[in-house]
């Protein structure tokens, strides 16, 4: 079998002799058969073991027989004890995304610290037919139903050709131990029901459901490559990239192709989890409407789809009566003059210096803002003004508005207060000037 690992290595250029590697170890049957494996093939590796703190003494147990593992094969083995429970709640997601966003965070931060070229995990034929289960349950699209690869960028998984009876019987063979998680018997975790339940009831009327399922696997692969040949296309014709996002310009080229819905889920797949039946029937539904995934926000304009990062609690910035300039998060020129004289111009705004209070607050607009626009004598809700100036939802959430106390006196770039503007009683103007 250690030939078979070999060949997979040869024939799919894994990495070579020459290459330092770093093995991901948890003590377990796999990792402890895979560490044997390449330590008989001479390949040169450095250990790395995570303790998550999940399983009490277990837990202490597995790194203690790692740590000892590592000392009696002279092998240079990376230790990191994680507060897995906390990190889940304080990232607000499950235990297990919660462990693996920590040891690949850490894995990458051994590879540079160490010059190593590649991670190498232990994950075999049954976890990838695991896998593909757990992605068809949990509707992740064509591209999750490919498997596991043999190397995605510098993770490399040698063993994906191995079942896991055949890792048992070589460990009882060579009589080498390993620890045993109980928590692998535990059918309240997704893998462990498909695994203890799912696959045998399906082996009932498939004996050779794995070899299927493999097979199927390579099919998809080779289906979804060109698939994707034609997405990237389709995304070369639909999408442009602007300073504040990922447009897809013209939402009706979208609503023309075939299939519109299945290629909005191919398209917005890099940006997480979006309901993309739900962005389907709004399409040409009131403007403005937002959705959302982990990350990142997508609003249906007027004309076009916005695809942007989903931003931080917005931040003000309070600007001081001698502060002659800002440059985020906008580039502003602050000055005092004598000249009363009125400027065309509405990147730059001349207000009276006595009728102001500083700090001004430079901030964004809020639901039930409302200011006197320049030449009325009425206030004017500040959403009222942007219909009326025809604001995208989109130059919306771009605006900047300055603000004496609760008062706004500048909408930055578009409009002043009438009761801030230069009159007959003025004896120092103020002139904010927005640097384009």
């Amino acid at each position: 079998m250690i030939h078979k690992i070999q060949r997979s290595i040869d024939n799919l250029r894994l990495f070579s002799r020459d290459d330092r590697l770093l093995l991901a170890i948890s003590g377990g049957a796999d990792s402890v058969f895979l560490f044997f494996a390449l330590k008989k093939l001479g390949y040169n590796m450095q250990l790395a073991h995570c303790n998550f703190n999940l399983r009490g003494k277990e837990s202490d147990e597995d790194e203690h027989f790692v740590s000892q593992l590592s000392k009696k094969n002279a092998m240079k083995c990376h230790f990191r004890s994680f507060d897995t429970k906390q990190y889940a709640h304080d990232q607000k997601i499950s235990i297990q995304m919660a462990a693996r966003e920590l040891r690949y965070r850490w894995f990458n931060e051994i590879l540079e610290i160490n010059n190593l070229d590649f991670l190498v995990t232990a994950h075999h034929k049954d976890d990838n037919i695991e896998t593909f289960f757990i992605n068809l349950i949990r509707g992740k699209g064509i591209n999750s139903l490919c498997g596991i690869r043999f190397k995605n960028k510098n993770i490399i998984r040698p063993l994906l050709e191995i079942e896991r009876i055949e890792i048992e019987e070589y460990l009882k063979e060579n009589n080498i131990k390993h620890r045993n998680d109980t928590s692998n018997i535990d059918v309240r975790y997704v893998r462990n029901k498909i695994r203890k339940q799912l696959i045998p009831l399906i082996k009932d009327i498939n004996p050779s459901i794995k070899k299927t399922i493999a097979n199927e696997m390579i099919m998809l692969d080779g289906v979804n490559n060109i698939f994707q040949k034609e997405i990237n296309l389709i995304r070369a014709r639909i999408l442009t990239a602007k300073d504040d996002g990922i447009y897809i310009v013209d939402k009706s080229k979208l609503a023309a192709l075939e299939n519109p819905q299945i290629i909005l889920h191919e398209i917005l797949r890099p940006f997480g989890r979006f309901n993309v039946p739900q962005i389907m029937a709004s399409l040409y539904k009131q403007s403005g409407k937002q959705f959302f995934s982990d990350y990142y926000q997508l609003i249906i304009d007027r004309e076009n789809i916005v695809i942007s990062l989903l931003s931080k609690n917005q931040h003000s910035i309070e600007i001081c009566d001698n502060q002659t300039e800002i440059h985020t998060p906008l580039a502003i020129k602050f000055s005092t003059s004598s000249n009363f004289s009125l400027i065309n111009n509405q990147n730059i705004a001349k207000l009276d210096f006595n009728k102001i209070s500083f700090p001004l607050v430079l901030r964004k607009w809020k639901r039930g803002d409302r200011f006197q626009p320049l030449g009325m004598s009425n206030f004017k809700k500040l959403s009222d003004f942007f219909i009326d100036q025809k604001y995208s939802i989109i130059d919306k959430r771009k605006q900047w508005l300055l603000c004496s106390e609760d008062d706004i006196i500048w909408i930055v770039g578009s409009r002043i207060d009438d009761r801030y503007k230069i009159d007959a009683h003025t004896k120092k103007a103020y002139i904010a000037e927005l640097l384009i």
